[in-house]
């Protein structure tokens, strides 16, 4: 007798328990907004509207640059990158090997002359470079 009535006593317990949960409004932590600073504020906005309006000044251009490139891609790169003056013939001479090394040097990288992954992975974002425009380079955006 003592277990049953042990029992409806947690029973009842639990189910009040419940009840008064489904009671409790569920609170959206997304809705919530803490209340910065007023200063803050102006200033998060004004850091927005200054990169949007040099976002907007710059060319929208997707770089793709290949995986695995081909020997004219690296004389390609080495030229925009300013270290290689040959004509971009896809051979790998003496002199796109003196361009590889002297990049690999400038980089950090183990210099061999060989453009592995590490070095492709520095030396491809020149393949396609953007050309930089006087104000860009002075910092001076009208």
């Amino acid at each position: 007798m003592k277990k049953i009535a042990f029992l409806m006593v947690f029973v009842s317990i639990f189910s009040i328990s419940c009840a008064k949960k489904a009671e409790k409004p569920q609170v959206d932590m997304e809705s919530e907004m803490i209340m910065p600073e007023a200063g803050s504020v102006l200033e998060a906005q004004q850091s927005i509207e200054t990169k949007d309006a040099l976002t907007s000044q710059l060319p929208a251009q997707t770089i793709v640059v290949p995986e695995k490139p081909t020997s004219e891609d690296i004389q390609k790169a080495l030229k925009n990158a300013g270290l290689y003056t040959g004509s971009i013939d896809g051979k790998i001479g003496p002199k796109t090997k003196k361009a590889i090394e002297q990049f690999q040097s400038t980089n950090g990288l183990t210099v061999d002359g060989k453009v592995g992954a590490k070095t492709w992975e520095k030396l491809g974002v020149y393949l396609t470079k953007i050309e930089e425009t006087p104000s860009a380079m002075t910092g001076n955006f009208q």
